[in-house]
């Protein structure tokens, strides 16, 4: 193998079954990335797990990297890594409202008018409180329309433990469906690190 192949894809130059250790190897590290930011999510804290995600992705570029893993797998697995991060737990919020939300009706307090001037667009958004006068820290974007006033009735799915913010957002029928696309996206990350770590060694 040329040594600009090698640079880029990495020195593997063994036949054969790679060894099991290898493969290990790469799929524990493909999963600590999105298991890190899934654990996150649901403690409540979506940004937190987003961060931690996204050092973990970049820990796990680093360590392929100082194994002389081709440069063009390493970057692959930063740029899918750090988009997990930021997917994963938006979708992990979906799937716990999905499993165990509950609909609540909420009362309009202000409606708040977003023109974005250089596409000629104008969205509104609802700041809401329920019905015995609590807060709602999320203002409602979907069902706040053109027509919303205060004092109308809007629905958002809450969650009864309050691990996850509320939506009105409309939720995937079930936490599986929420959760498809990340998983079919965290374990090509897998297979790529497992790639990364294979082709590592020459």
């Amino acid at each position: 193998m040329s040594y600009d192949a090698a640079f880029l894809w990495g020195p593997a130059n063994f036949s054969g079954r790679p060894p099991t250790r290898l493969v290990v190897e790469g799929i524990v590290v493909g999963f600590l990335i999105g298991g890190a930011v899934v654990t996150g999510a649901l403690t409540g804290f979506g940004m937190v797990g987003s961060g931690v995600g996204l050092i973990v992705s970049l820990a796990a570029a680093g360590y392929l990297f100082s194994t002389n893993a081709g440069r063009v797998l390493v970057a692959a697995v930063a740029l899918l890594g750090g988009a997990l991060a930021w997917w994963i737990p938006g979708q992990a919020a979906q799937a716990v409202l999905a499993a165990r939300g509950k609909a609540r009706t909420v009362v309009v307090t202000e409606v708040h008018v977003h023109r974005y001037e250089g596409r000629n667009y104008v969205k509104n958004s609802c700041s809401v409180r329920l019905l015995d006068g609590s807060p709602v820290p999320n203002e409602a974007w979907r069902t706040c329309g053109p027509t919303a006033r205060p004092g109308q009735h809007l629905t958002m799915v809450f969650d009864p433990e309050a691990s996850v913010p509320p939506t009105d957002r409309i939720l995937p029928a079930t936490a599986t469906e929420a959760l498809a696309g990340v998983t079919a996206a965290t374990l090509g990350l897998a297979a790529l690190c497992c790639v990364a770590v294979i082709r590592s060694q020459p």
